[in-house]
């Protein structure tokens, strides 16, 4: 006997393995030139969203902005374990953008807001490929409001905290395989927000070494308004597959802790590490409460993750080459949170080697034009489908990806 709904768990195993390592990469031209190493970078006000800690040490007389555009396309290519079959992902972009605002309110209290677009992804696939009846197309949009307030402790010394409502929207488009006719198709949307805590510390031990360290909580995005649609299905099965069915769920997003330290080798040199370990292993599972729809009951549904936690490694320079220009530079290298069995089309992930390079050029005193780029290129992954474990909606075969990120901004001071 057919089970009623069971058309919804490759969508939610595709929900899922999306959430898998898809940060947009450092939230402003300047750090994303940086490499994303800014936990103890003081050079920008973009680092207000990595380390709170350090937005004492802008508190002067001055009102700073930055804001700017940034856009992401990461691609994959497949080859069918079967067919050996090529096949090449569409181009979609990803869009974000970011804007930061900082200002003293007295001796060593200074307030901000950062608005980011930290998580996110756009994954389109041909809509004849063959594994079009697992993902034909998703995306994942976030934007993070972060009001924040820091201290100075001391002439060394400083501290804050930040407050994070974030909001995310997903959306997902596939095949039924099980008909012949291409019109017949899956489609999900959902959104949802939550709240967060950003914590930071900011230190010199002298003129030329600094260190930062940051705490971000997870959020956990209550995704209580989510549809779940299906078009073209023959009448015979409307009542297994109906048209429309409501859909709960959370998710989470993973918390953050970093450590960073600047170094100051000459007077126009600055170079930058950064440690991250992101907590992935909170999407061990994820839960779905579907909603009676037609002759199909309510249920709930439990898929299963382990996802691991990630490290991530950052070093970047900053170079002086006169009081208008510096240039920057970075490269990186981050681990991915998902098993080999856990491995999705929907968005594919692995331990990624990038590098970058940015510049900030001064129009005049107080205003500068900033750019950033960003190349990312993963390892080879190989996906092999297990026809008896319904919780891993998956196609076999191998997959190689590459990200590339570019922002533009403006930063203001006055």
């Amino acid at each position: 006997m057919r089970q009623p709904l069971l058309f919804l768990i490759p969508v939610f195993c595709g929900l899922t393995a999306a959430a898998s390592g898809f940060d947009t990469g450092p939230q402003g031209a300047r750090v994303l030139g940086l490499g994303g190493a800014s936990t103890a970078y003081i050079n920008s006000i973009a680092g207000l969203s990595t380390n709170p800690g350090l937005l004492a040490q802008w508190g002067d007389s001055l009102t700073r902005l930055s804001f700017g555009g940034m856009g992401q396309v990461r691609r994959a290519s497949f080859i069918g374990q079967d067919t050996y079959q090529r096949t090449d992902q569409e181009l979609a972009i990803q869009p974000g953008g970011y804007f930061y605002a900082t200002r003293g309110v007295g001796k060593r209290v200074s307030v901000g807001l950062a608005v980011t677009t930290p998580y996110g992804y756009h994954t389109k696939w041909p809509g004849n490929w063959e594994g079009r009846a697992v993902i034909q197309e998703s995306q994942l949009s976030t934007v993070f409001v972060q009001p924040t307030a820091g201290i100075k402790l001391n002439d060394n010394f400083s501290a804050g905290v930040g407050f994070v409502y974030a909001f995310g929207k997903y959306t997902q488009n596939r095949a039924l395989g099980q008909y012949d006719d291409p019109a017949a198709q899956a489609q999900l949307s959902s959104s949802g927000s939550g709240l967060g805590v950003n914590l930071g510390l900011y230190g010199r031990t002298g003129d030329n070494l600094a260190f930062g360290i940051s705490y971000r909580s997870g959020v956990k995005l209550k995704m209580d308004n989510g549809t779940f649609t299906n078009v073209g299905v023959p009448a015979r099965d409307a009542a297994l597959n109906p048209a429309s069915a409501a859909v709960n769920t959370e998710f989470n997003l993973p918390s953050t802790l970093s450590v960073g330290i600047a170094d100051r080798i000459t007077p126009k040199l600055l170079i930058t590490f950064d440690f991250t370990l992101s907590g992935w292993s909170t999407l061990d599972s994820l839960r779905l409460d579907v909603a009676a729809s037609g002759a199909a009951p309510a249920r709930k549904i439990n898929t299963s993750r382990r996802y691991e936690d990630a490290l991530q490694f950052r070093v970047g320079a900053d170079y002086r080459v006169s009081d208008k220009l510096t240039v920057l530079g970075g490269l990186r290298y981050d681990e991915t949170p998902i098993r080999d069995e856990y491995i999705n089309p929907e968005f594919i992930d692995a331990n990624r080697l990038g590098a970058s390079a940015g510049l900030s050029y001064q129009l005049t005193s107080l205003i500068a034009l900033e750019a950033g780029y960003a190349f990312e290129y993963g390892q080879l992954r190989t996906a092999r489908a297990t026809q008896t474990n319904a919780n891993v909606a998956n196609i076999s075969g191998t997959y190689r990806t590459a990200t590339n990120t570019a922002s533009v901004g403006v930063s203001l001071a006055f």
